[in-house]
């Protein structure tokens, strides 16, 4: 199983909402306050509970 920034599917792969940074491209949700986006390497990006099911470390994290 692929983990981390390269288990977030392709870019081609992604919808219009996806690609404008309005929904997550793992679960396909908007974001809102509950689920908050989380950008990452090359334009990707996903919300913060697929970022902590992807096992990525966001920037907040890494610096607890």
């Amino acid at each position: 199983m692929t983990t981390g920034w390269d288990a977030v599917p392709p870019l081609r792969a992604w919808t219009v909402h996806e690609i404008t940074g309005q929904a997550c491209p793992c679960c396909h949700l908007t974001y809102s306050l509950a689920r908050e986006k989380v950008t990452g390497p090359d334009g990707r990006h996903t919300c913060h509970p697929c970022t902590v099911l992807l096992g990525v470390s966001t920037g907040s994290e890494a610096a607890r």
